[in-house]
């Protein structure tokens, strides 16, 4: 199922990212994923890892073997217009942008959007200040605006993307923009994010390193109101 800009219906989302290295075992959990939920209210990220270490390969067989909405978290911070006609045309149907990109890349990110009509996801991570942040970026028409808390800053300060939430419900009011978190976000905690009306939650490790990553994505999807 293609998720279309705009259909505030089809949200809230659960995003399940990909960080993994090994493109087999990428394309196995995506693809039990989708078995399931026939791809309702379910986006596949392949992660930055992942594309790095497999490039338009991991987008193109994730596409193909999901049909799902796919999300190539390519974190461009330089020649967006380069960069989104590679995933593109690999079949992914958003990219990210990073929110601390000067005003030139995002510019130009705006323009890619336009020029192949698909998302553009603004992705706020390494910001110091995510809300002046996403007020200052809103003239570069993000489809959805994410306040992301990495791995590394979860591994040294112990905090994750939860601490954005009223962060992003605030910036979600004031703009009228779709807003997503991500960052260590676990099954227990999504219910409580969504009801500060978030749209998109991501979930990586918590599905990708589970036993058994189905039971993980229909307990969120449950937590998502599905």
């Amino acid at each position: 199922m293609n998720f279309i800009n705009g259909d505030i219906d089809l949200y809230p989302v659960l995003q399940v990212a990909l960080d993994l290295d090994e493109l087999v075992k990428a394309v196995d959990i995506a693809s039990k994923i989708a078995a399931i939920t026939k791809c309702e209210h379910v986006w596949i990220e392949a992660g930055t890892p992942l594309i790095k270490a497999w490039g338009k390969l991991a987008v193109k067989s994730l596409k193909e073997l999901t049909k799902c909405f796919l999300v190539a978290d390519t974190k461009t911070m330089d020649v967006p217009l380069v960069e989104a006609k590679i995933v593109f045309d690999a079949g992914a149907d958003a990219f990210t942008v990073l929110g601390v990109a000067d005003e030139d890349t995002l510019k130009e990110a705006l323009s890619a959007k336009e020029q192949y009509g698909k998302t553009l996801i603004v992705d706020l991570i390494g910001s110091k200040e995510p809300y002046k942040r996403a007020l200052e970026i809103a003239k570069f028409e993000p489809d959805i605006v994410l306040f992301h808390v990495g791995i590394s800053a979860q591994r040294s300060r112990g905090v994750t993307g939860e601490e954005l939430v009223k962060e992003a419900a605030r910036v979600k009011k004031e703009l009228g923009v779709k807003v997503g978190v991500g960052g260590g976000l676990k099954p227990g905690s999504i219910k409580s994010i969504v009801e500060h009306g978030v749209d998109v939650v991501i979930v990586g490790s918590a599905i990708t390193s589970s036993k058994n990553p189905e039971t993980v994505t229909a307990e969120i999807l449950r937590e998502l109101g599905y």
